[in-house]
């Protein structure tokens, strides 16, 4: 059964229908709902950060020059990093909440949307369902870039600090994520889901 949605202008109550990005009302011409986004949208989105995705792993974040010596840091770098000074489980935590969880999201996204789109069932839907809404709470991909930039406020004293294009990537790709996860409508898949063949 479709939703009823009301027109706040006058009151006449009228289905929902899903597919419309935009629902007026046939008694006042008002527009009862605009759906700020779609499932074509968050595909795009998907598509974009898995694109962003690899280089932004493996391209330079940083360059820091210390008199004579220099090193070129990149994400997976720092990991191996966090493990030689000691820290394995830091360096665990950080590739889950970086690297692992969102690739996970990006393609869980990918798959829950492309069948969507085409207006049919994708064939794990409640398993992309879940691993979306279990792995929202843990891409910290804004954690990590703050921290990026704390100790490059701390290390510019000492030393020369030379950013990467593989920050610039990263900010996309944490912007990317960032929108891909506040989008992401559970209702609104499940109507259109409902729909599909």
């Amino acid at each position: 059964m479709n939703e009823i949605v009301a027109c706040s202008a006058c009151g006449l109550l009228m289905e929902d229908d899903v597919s419309a990005s935009q629902i007026i009302c046939p008694r006042c011409t008002k527009s009862v709902r605009k759906r700020p986004h779609s499932i074509e949208g968050d595909l795009g989105l998907a598509i974009g950060a898995l694109i962003l995705f690899f280089p932004s792993m493996s391209l330079p974040i940083m360059t820091f020059e210390l008199g004579n010596e220099g090193s070129v840091d990149m994400m997976l770098s720092a990991l191996y990093y966090f493990y030689l000074d000691g820290y394995p489980a830091l360096s665990v935590l950080v590739f889950f909440t970086s690297i692992f969880a969102p690739f996970i999201q990006i393609i869980a996204s990918i798959l829950l949307f492309s069948p969507l789109l085409k207006h049919r069932k994708p064939r794990y839907m409640k398993v992309y369902f879940k691993i979306l809404s279990k792995l929202r709470h843990w891409v910290m991909l804004d954690v990590y870039l703050i921290a990026i930039l704390v100790s490059t406020i701390k290390l510019r004293a000492d030393a020369d600090v030379v950013f990467g294009p593989g920050l610039l990537l990263f900010v996309f790709l944490m912007i990317f994520s960032f929108l891909l996860s506040s989008r992401f409508d559970r209702k609104q898949v499940w109507k259109v889901y409902h729909h599909a063949h």
